[in-house]
């Protein structure tokens, strides 16, 4: 089973298909296909969980793991990986993030915004930060959300999941002079 490692040190476990040539190339049956793009989704989900990526550029993507094997020597086409990812869209694991109508940069969510919203306001819940100021960078980056699964989120993940809770009534948010200076509030 090939590997990858993670900044934690752990690496990543490839499921046995990563190391099947065919697995690379697009069935040209439908129905073989469709499984093929389950799998690709459900590895890249686990990939960029694992490795806690947030972005990708496909171009670039598929010279490097999961989207490539060197022992292999096997790529997926970026024509390949587009569909994948326009799967992952569907699913809302996903949404292009690139110059409008391009399909060439998107936002991976392992974690839907609307999970990363929940696990948000039950934090402010928990620690009794309802009506209290705080800011993106503060919830990303603070020392009070160190060890909670949401510390280091990326911008724009972050973003979405508090357009999430300001859209359900449980936040308001405020400009900042930055995306990082953003401040929100949190309600019941």
């Amino acid at each position: 089973m090939a590997s990858t490692t993670a900044a934690a040190g752990e690496p990543f476990q490839f499921p046995e298909m990563y190391n099947f040539p065919p697995f690379f190339t697009r069935q040209p049956n439908e129905s073989t296909w469709k499984e093929q793009r389950r799998q690709w989704c459900d590895l890249v989900l686990a990939f960029y969980r694992h490795n806690r990526l947030y972005s990708m550029s496909l171009a670039e993507a598929v010279t490097e793991p999961p989207f490539a094997n060197r022992q292999l020597r096997r790529a997926l086409r970026v024509d390949v990986l587009r569909e994948v990812v326009d799967e992952l869209v569907k699913q809302g694991n996903a949404v292009w993030a690139g110059a409008k109508g391009t399909k060439d940069i998107c936002l991976v969510f392992w974690r839907k915004p609307e999970v990363w919203a929940t696990m948000i306001h039950q934090w402010a819940s928990e620690r009794g930060l309802f009506n209290t100021v705080l800011t993106v960078f503060e919830l990303a980056n603070g020392d009070d959300t160190a060890g909670q699964e949401f510390h280091g989120l990326d911008a724009a993940t972050l973003r979405r999941a508090l357009d999430v809770l300001q859209s359900q009534g449980r936040a308001q948010l405020f400009a900042g002079a930055s995306d990082e200076d953003l401040g929100v509030k949190l309600f019941a």
